[in-house]
């Protein structure tokens, strides 16, 4: 008697879990799924590095990605992407990077939820390239904004005649529930020319990072972020500005901002130059200027295109720190980068 019910519970089980299977079928994943990443190689001399030791970096990552037209809702799309390989692949697997759920509404935008970059960041990381951030940040001001954040909720919008806006709120230290951040950004596009703003604020978030003698300073920051940009047929320019406050929970208010300029030229077919000026100005303790702690970094850059997905280039960093015991310093790098 007791087996024949088991047995009895077995067969419902069964059912059970063929019902439930039944009604949420798996789509199959080549239909929707799309495999992308790129391999990216380079050997550098960074400025004012380990007494000008050699540095050989693996930037190469993957990623998954894809949509689906769900039958009774908006589309769904979403992302599992990789970190960088680096030199021994950790931090490289999926969920380092944009890792994210969200559904379009078509003309009234996309909502996603999951880590990604902040609508404040997103502008950031855009004018940072060719090795440029290194004139183009707010560090000593402390931590001023998040780059990619997990526990986020992000909204953006169709593009309304030129005009796109993101809204993102979400969680900022995990393990203290006061901590959350905001940010907004505006990006208006009318013809050659493109401006675009981003703000955030952090509050109860760390601010400066626990260290072997210093402990973790928490407090509220603040930055905001304005950039233009002039993309002809061949050529272009940008200009852009960036201002990060901090204020310690017992401590001092910090703040700093930095501005860069930027061109670029395609020249004979298959050649592109690009040239940056970014300076870090000195930043301010309680409103007193810490004298001879900005700096100025110059950067150029040839590119060569083998193909539509894969480059090699040659870049050239020159770094000037304003501090008296550091000295300028010229860096390089040669790479290739092949995307997919």
């Amino acid at each position: 008697m007791d087996n024949q019910f088991k047995r009895s519970m077995l067969t419902v089980a069964i059912s059970s879990l063929a019902f439930a299977s039944a009604s949420v079928a798996a789509k199959p994943a080549t239909d929707t799924v799309d495999l992308y990443g790129q391999i990216a190689v380079s050997v550098a001399k960074n400025p004012n590095y380990k007494n000008d030791a050699l540095v050989f970096d693996n930037e190469s990552r993957i990623g998954v990605r894809g949509t689906a037209e769900l039958a009774r809702g908006p589309s769904l799309f979403w992302q599992l992407e990789g970190g960088d390989v680096g030199d021994k692949g950790e931090g490289s697997g999926l969920g380092v990077r944009d890792t994210f759920a969200g559904l379009d509404f078509a003309d009234a935008g996309k909502v996603r939820i999951g880590r990604m970059l902040t609508p404040l960041f997103e502008i950031v990381d855009g004018y940072t390239g060719q090795s440029s951030g290194e004139g183009f940040n707010v560090s000593k001001a402390d931590n001023a904004y998040y780059d990619r954040q997990s526990n986020m909720l992000r909204y953006d919008s169709a593009d309304l005649s030129g005009l796109n806006v993101s809204l993102a709120a979400g969680r900022g230290e995990e393990d203290n529930k006061d901590s959350n951040f905001f940010g907004i950004s505006a990006k208006y596009t009318m013809d050659v020319v493109t401006a675009q703003v981003g703000y955030e604020s952090d509050n109860d978030r760390v601010i400066t990072a626990k260290t072997d003698k210093v402990p973790a300073t928490a407090g509220d920051s603040n930055a905001i972020v304005a950039g233009l940009n002039i993309d002809m047929d061949g050529y272009g320019a940008h200009v852009a500005y960036l201002h990060g406050k901090t204020q310690a929970d017992k401590g001092a208010e910090k703040q700093q901002d930095s501005v860069k300029l930027g061109a670029y030229m395609t020249f004979a077919d298959n050649w592109t130059m690009n040239a940056n000026i970014g300076r870090v100005n000195d930043y301010e303790v309680n409103g007193k200027k810490v004298e001879n702690t900005g700096i100025t970094a110059v950067t150029g850059q040839l590119i060569y295109s083998l193909d539509p997905a894969a480059v090699v280039y040659g870049r050239l960093v020159h770094t000037s720190p304003d501090a008296k015991n550091m000295d300028s310093d010229l860096g390089w790098r040669m790479g290739l980068e092949y995307y997919f």
